[in-house]
């Protein structure tokens, strides 16, 4: 393999590493099961020494919830807020006091208001007269400091509430308190001569000043959670944890979690020599099996000149599929048929081959296994229901049909969960489950092949159906200047492109491709079109002017020209390589034999076509219908034999010459194409009968 594809696999294999060191080695520093309930057992677990068995998360916060619920809240009674109503008391009556003179209620509420006391007129009857003033005014901070003194409490407490009484912490009867509601009624039933003001001030100055000590109650609050046992029994020394072919119970997990934590706790860890072996091991593992897939890829595209960029998205596809599996596995959870398995796998049959498709997704199933904790039926699953799949895409030739895809891939993956349900006697609840986490799988991996597949058609400029059904529109650029300027050769190449697509459905290649392969095959006419007699009945005057060299050389650039146009035209590589190779590597006949007879000694690469020869089965039909419709129409007049032995001679040279020695041919192929053509070529060109003259 080019070392360059060589430093892909190596760069591919140390960032999937990389990813399992942050995510999974990061975590498991200790001897790990990774194991999940329902699972197998492959193997028996026994502890190596006692440790108690942690109780489950949600049943541990309940029972600290509880403690909680237990605790006293302890209380101080705070100063500040009595001397904060005291101060407002005092606010209140020094604006009365202000407005002595004006013995106007509706002033002195209007001043109150202003200071952000809300009093009615009618509670101020009492402001003009300063007796009675001062009498309410000393009565109110005499009952707001008992009041305070005693305590208010703003909800209900219970029988009993903790006091902080000069650090000392007391449990004393709730009745000893005052509730909010109780305080402010004592306050207005105590001023009868000012009872209305006392009921619009008492909401606004009493206040409770009973309140929680934060510090003492998150001091009892950790005493209290600490006292809430974490553990539910023990494990002792040399007990079977789990045993071997046994289903897991969620019991048997949290005591694996348990010895998991015990391993923390006493810092068992892995040597670092165990660490580092298991570094390269995977790295050595990975690095192999993504070599595979890259060797494969470059077999599979020898013939399309692949650069060494195509086998990036490839790549990245490995490294996007373990992100899927982690993400999944170590940060959300769910189920591993949750990962969208069969995406890049469709996407290799698509864009490369079937066989590429199969040979990556067992490729990607051995990458993300480590990240999946080597589960046995769930690689199962997405390995069964992707190959399932991928045989229905070629069977049905559904390479494009997104629809029908993802139905196969649907069916295939809701089929192989259910048979494994069976078969391991799940519940109908997990059942239920996993097929859930399987239609999501299988509707992300369409939604991301939708994505994917044709950004890469694009950038890689392959020919899918409908890149090539646009190319057959006669509104094209190329074959409208093929059909505007150069009309021999457009009529030409539409009778290549019947005599080559019902060859191509006859044999089983691509009919599609080969009939825009005749389309354009000839597009480098277009350049020069003069000097071709199918456009130029006079063109041997522009020859006879000529070398036979430079003839032919003129004859010969109509490929490379050709290649040109369609590379301007983005027309896709399978196509160019038709334009290519349609001619081989072949002698511009007319023009050697006629250099030979003047000399002997001339250089006979000259007179050849640059190639290559033909690499593909539309090619060689391209090549066969363009020489024996042009050799067709040569003659004046043909009849069935005459044409069968066109064809048969025409095969006979090109095989004789090595042509079709690089295309995937076979003899029976040939023979195939033959009979195919024949019908065609003699509808165009056998005889008509003579109509007598009507005036005869």
């Amino acid at each position: 393999m080019n070392s360059k594809y060589m430093i892909f696999s190596v760069l591919t294999a140390l960032i999937i590493v990389g990813i399992y060191q942050i995510f999974a080695v990061g975590r498991f520093n200790y001897p790990e099961f990774r194991l999940k309930a329902g699972q197998v057992s492959e193997a028996e677990v026994i502890a190596p020494f006692d440790f108690p068995v942690l109780k489950p998360e949600a049943e541990l916060a309940d029972d600290q919830e509880k403690a909680l619920s237990k605790l006293r809240k302890p209380h101080n009674i705070s100063d500040e807020i009595m001397f904060d109503a005291l101060s407002a008391l005092d606010a209140i009556f020094g604006v009365i006091a202000v407005n002595e003179g004006t013995n106007d209620p509706q002033q002195i509420s209007s001043d109150l208001k202003k200071a952000g006391w809300n009093v009615n007129p009618e509670a101020l009857d009492f402001a003009s007269r300063v007796s009675i003033r001062e009498k309410i005014y000393n009565k109110s901070r005499h009952l707001l400091t008992e009041l305070y003194r005693q305590g208010i409490y703003d909800k209900a407490i219970g029988d009993s509430i903790s006091i902080i009484k000069d650090d000392v912490l007391n449990v004393e009867n709730s009745s000893l308190f005052l509730s909010l509601d109780n305080a402010i009624s004592a306050f207005v039933d105590a001023l009868p001569e000012a009872k209305a003001f006392a009921g619009e001030i008492a909401p606004q100055i009493v206040k409770p000043n009973l309140i929680v000590n934060a510090d003492k109650y998150n001091e009892q609050s950790m005493k209290s959670l600490g006292s809430v046992p974490q553990s539910e029994g023990v494990v002792l020394q040399n007990e079977v944890i789990v045993r071997k072919n046994t289903r897991i119970s969620p019991d048997e997990i949290r005591k694996l979690e348990s010895l998991q934590e015990a391993y923390r706790n006493r810092n068992v860890r892995k040597s670092p020599f165990q660490e580092l072996f298991l570094t390269v091991g995977l790295l050595m593992f990975i690095f192999m099996v993504v070599s595979l897939a890259n060797h494969y890829f470059g077999v599979q595209s020898k013939s399309e000149r692949i650069l060494v960029a195509d086998f990036l998205p490839l790549n990245l596809g490995f490294v996007l599929l373990v992100l899927f599996a982690t993400i999944n596995n170590y940060v959300l959870g769910y189920s591993n048929l949750l990962v969208p398995f069969a995406m890049m796998a469709i996407c290799a049959t698509i864009l490369v081959s079937f066989e590429y498709g199969v040979l990556y997704s067992i490729c990607s199933l051995l990458i993300i296994s480590p990240f999946m904790n080597w589960e046995t039926f769930t690689p199962i699953v997405l390995i069964l229901s992707t190959l399932i799949t991928l045989i229905l895409i070629r069977r049905q030739n559904a390479y494009h049909e997104y629809t029908m895809i993802g139905l196969y891939l649907v069916v295939s993956t809701l089929l192989s969960i259910g048979s494994i349900a069976i078969y391991k006697s799940d519940s109908l609840v997990n059942t239920m489950r996993s097929l859930g986490f399987g239609l999501a799988s299988s509707v992300l991996s369409i939604g991301g092949i939708i994505l994917i597949v044709p950004y890469y058609e694009r950038k890689w400029n392959r020919a899918t159906k409908q890149t090539l059904l646009e190319l057959l529109d006669f509104n094209h650029p190329l074959l409208k200047e093929l059909a505007t300027n150069a009309v021999g050769t457009y009529h030409h190449s539409l009778i290549v492109g019947n005599l080559s697509e019902r060859a191509a459905e006859a044999i089983g290649a691509n009919p599609l491709l080969a009939r825009v392969g005749s389309y354009y095959h000839d597009v480098g006419k277009i350049v020069n079109t003069d000097i071709f007699t199918e456009n130029n009945e006079d063109s041997a005057e522009i020859h006879n002017g000529l070398s036979y060299e430079e003839s032919a050389g003129m004859i010969r650039n109509h490929v490379s020209e050709g290649i040109l146009l369609a590379k301007k035209y983005r027309i896709p590589q399978p196509v160019i390589d038709i334009i290519m190779q349609h001619h081989g590597n072949s002698l511009i006949r007319y023009f050697y034999e006629k250099a030979k007879q003047e000399n002997p000694d001339f250089d006979k690469l000259n007179f050849e076509y640059t190639g290559p020869r033909p690499q593909s089965k539309e090619a060689v039909l391209v090549m066969l219908a363009d020489i024996v419709e042009s050799t067709t129409k040569s003659k004046n007049s043909v009849s069935e034999a005459d044409i069968s032995k066109i064809i048969d001679d025409t095969i006979d040279r090109l095989i004789n010459e090595g042509q079709l020695d690089e295309a995937p041919i076979t003899i029976k192929d040939l023979h195939t194409a033959k009979e195919s053509m024949l019908p065609v070529l003699e509808s165009i060109y056998r005889k008509r009968l003579d109509y007598p003259d009507p005036k005869e």
